[in-house]
């Protein structure tokens, strides 16, 4: 696609991330939080279109690597934390309190993302002549529906417009579906046949999580198999946007590691090299000591889901590269969309890929694995399985976990006793609840007590 510059975002002057979650136009962002920045009129510009997309685009950007990714995965099986941070600490353990700063800091970037794409769809109907044809429509739009995707998979439950309504996990994925179907339409109207697949993949993802198999399948069935869509980075220093997983490999203060679940030999070990086969999930062949100097951390390289995936694993000589300031991440992909739709087939399904069981021989083949002859239950077991590899770190995992738990196929969370023992036993917690500063900004609301 056109890639609109980050660098001319208006993110920085309208989306301050402030207790946004309750807004839902740029105009109370405005009031909210700095109204003597720019005017209300200004932003029924039309020049300010291109702007306004673009702030769109940064705005997404800005939350899907943090906190969506780096915090958001922390909750699960792909990521141990070596944050000195008492309260992000937690959130590696299960341990998601409404009242704590991580909690706020999710609930409010996720929400201005969304708060900044479905304000700009609605300004986009007067400030542009033929809006239904319009890419830029089409762009916020779709962002608009990811955006609720983003809050579906991390939150526990939204609310939206300052309103007394608490919707449902499965709620916010129902609403992500309008904006998704009308900035498909919008696509194909402007010609941008890249927007239409990144509207299907969303489509498919977002009626995976509520169990409409059909569904499922005819969007999934129709992006093809090399379509990818970047979420970018740049690396620069001069007011672009860095990956911030960059900087949780690097320096002594370093912070991530790979959770024993997705590491490839026995934790602890201070010589990993002959597992390293897969090159989907690569890291460090010995762990190190890092921010807590506490947590083993063995530091993950670009998997899959990263623009400097090589293909290469340690086992056979390989050098896989670690994350740079300006590495992108794959906001949807072909792949993606196969995984959703054989999920959907279940185990006797057909389709674009051939069977499941063609499907996930494929995807063992990525992995430099065997081919199997699975059916049933044990064939659904070893395509999530490969999903998992497929999508590492990916910003996938939490809400595929919490899907299969809501849809009774296994809970598949860490549970028992944490890998960094002195932390005890993980929690229960599987997704973020609302924060205590919604409460306190919505009078809506009543805190819990």
């Amino acid at each position: 696609m056109t890639r609109f510059s980050k660098t001319l975002r208006l993110a920085a002057a309208l989306a301050v991330l402030g207790p946004v979650a309750g807004c839902d136009t740029l105009d109370e962002l405005l009031v909210a939080n700095n109204p003597e920045r720019i005017s209300e009129d200004a932003l029924n510009d039309a020049l300010l279109v291109d702007v306004l997309t673009n702030s769109v685009i940064g705005e997404f950007s800005a939350m899907y690597d943090n906190p969506f990714i780096w915090t958001g995965s922390m909750m699960t099986d792909e990521q141990l934390t070596g944050i000195n941070w008492e309260q992000t600490a937690r959130i590696n353990q299960r341990l998601v309190r409404f009242d704590e700063g991580p909690t706020d800091g999710m609930f409010s970037a996720l929400s201005a993302a969304r708060v900044m794409a479905d304000s700009a769809a609605g300004r986009f109907r007067t400030l542009i002549d033929n809006s239904a044809a319009d890419e830029r429509m089409a762009i916020a739009l779709i962002y608009a529906g990811y955006s609720h995707i983003v809050l579906g998979d991390v939150m526990c439950e939204a609310v939206f417009n300052v309103g007394e309504t608490i919707a449902s996990q499965a709620q916010i994925y129902e609403r992500g579906l309008s904006r998704f179907e009308e900035g498909m339409q919008v696509a194909g109207a402007a010609g941008r046949q890249d927007l239409v697949n990144l509207a299907r993949t969303g489509l498919a993802r977002a009626h995976l999580n509520l169990g409409n198999h059909s569904q499922v399948m005819q969007y999934a069935g129709e992006v093809p198999a090399d379509f990818v869509h970047w979420v970018e980075y740049e690396q620069t220093s001069d007011g672009g946007t860095d990956l911030v997983l960059w900087g949780r490999i690097n320096g002594g203060n370093h912070s991530l590691g790979v959770h024993p679940n997705f590491l490839n030999g026995e934790f602890g070990s201070q010589d990993i090299v002959s597992g390293q086969t897969d090159p989907r999930v690569q890291h460090t062949t010995s762990w190190s000591l890092g921010h807590n100097r506490l947590t083993r951390l063995y530091k993950p390289y670009q998997s899959l889901p990263f623009s400097g995936y090589n293909g290469e694993a340690i086992a056979d000589g390989g050098q896989p590269p670690f994350y740079q300031r300006g590495t992108d991440i794959k906001m949807a992909s072909g792949l993606e969309a196969m995984h959703h739709y054989y999920e959907a087939a279940g185990p006797g399904g057909t389709g674009p890929a051939g069977s499941t069981l063609d499907f996930v021989n494929a995807r063992r083949a990525a992995g430099k694995q065997a081919p199997v002859d699975l059916s049933g239950s044990d064939l659904m077991a070893e395509l999530r399985e490969q999903r998992g590899r497929d999508m590492y770190l990916g910003g996938f995992r939490l809400g595929d976990l919490r899907r299969w738990n809501n849809q009774g196929v296994g809970n598949f969370f860490p549970s028992g006793i944490h890998p960094v023992t002195e932390w005890g036993s993980y929690g229960d917690a599987t997704c973020f609840p609302l924060p205590l500063e919604e409460y306190e900004g919505n009078p809506n609301l009543t805190k819990p007590s």
